[in-house]
């Protein structure tokens, strides 16, 4: 493949956006581009993230789906003005960019790997526990909980679907003992959750035990996500208190993956961790 038609992560996350929008409006690739005055073999370069788009045809693009301005047409044209390496996304009280890059992400992927020190991951959560979580952050996020709720819930579908990716989520042992929001039927509920959704085929959780906690020191909380052909691309998204950092860069990529299995070989098998979720889950 020439360099002109390599798949960016960029490009794959524009390209997901506008054939979301054109299958919203049961629409093919061959009306659209009739339509446009582009030809059928552009339009299907710029869905597969196979070729870029500059940021006045793309916005003329948006404005023919009809994509009003907010979170995701802010998105978007921010992609295609910027340079590759990292983007940043500001968390806001309600869906923003931040989150609608994530789940783009997450949905075209092929493999997901994610760390959690403190927290159960956003893919596992109950929607009591997201509710309780919520409720602790900034008081503008209150006029936005069931928002925020739906949406999160709606992410884990893609666990769920007939392809569902490979999830490989490690979560520091202190998470299953932590107590969320005043009624401990929450993290009740939530430990059950975990046993049920860690024996699908393709949920590989595993719990970095107590014992090995010194290993919390070489990463903060974050995602690794792989994406479908076409291309052989990779994304890092950690998370911060108020954004999270897209990184695309092959060797700071590389360097995170690194430390992941790092991680990875500190934890318990995948056995050994089912059982002490199990364990846990039994307790009265």
């Amino acid at each position: 493949m020439s360099s002109d038609n390599a798949p960016t992560v960029r490009q794959r996350r524009i390209g997901s956006a506008l054939r979301k929008a054109r299958e919203h409006h049961n629409l093919t690739v061959a009306t659209v581009a009739s339509r446009f005055g582009r030809s059928q073999g552009w339009m299907s370069m710029v869905e597969n993230g196979l070729h870029p788009i500059a940021p006045e045809e793309l916005s003329k693009l948006l404005d023919f789906y009809q994509i009003p301005d907010g979170p995701l047409r802010t998105s978007v044209l921010h992609l295609a003005t910027h340079r590759p390496g990292s983007w940043e996304r500001v968390w806001e009280g309600r869906i923003s960019a931040a989150a609608l890059d994530l789940a783009s992400l997450e949905e075209d992927a092929a493999e997901i790997r994610t760390f959690q020190s403190n927290i159960v991951p956003g893919l596992l959560q109950t929607p009591e526990y997201t509710r309780e979580l919520i409720a602790l952050g900034p008081a503008k996020h209150s006029r936005y909980v069931k928002t925020l709720v739906d949406f999160r819930q709606s992410r884990q579908r893609l666990l769920s679907r007939p392809d569902p990716p490979r999830y490989v989520p490690i979560i520091a042992e202190a998470v299953l003992h932590n107590q969320v929001g005043d009624d401990p039927a929450v993290m009740r509920a939530q430990i059950r959750r975990l046993t049920q959704t860690a024996r699908l085929d393709h949920v590989h959780l595993r719990i970095l035990p107590k014992t090995a906690s010194g290993y919390l020191s070489l990463i903060t909380p974050c995602h690794l996500i792989y994406l479908r052909p076409p291309g052989q691309l990779t994304v890092s998204v950690g998370d911060q208190f108020t954004k999270s950092v897209f990184v695309e860069d092959e060797e700071e990529v590389a360097s995170h993956e690194e430390i992941f299995e790092l991680l990875l070989s500190a934890t318990l098998s995948r056995a050994a961790s089912l059982n002490l979720i199990d364990g846990i889950a039994s307790q009265p």
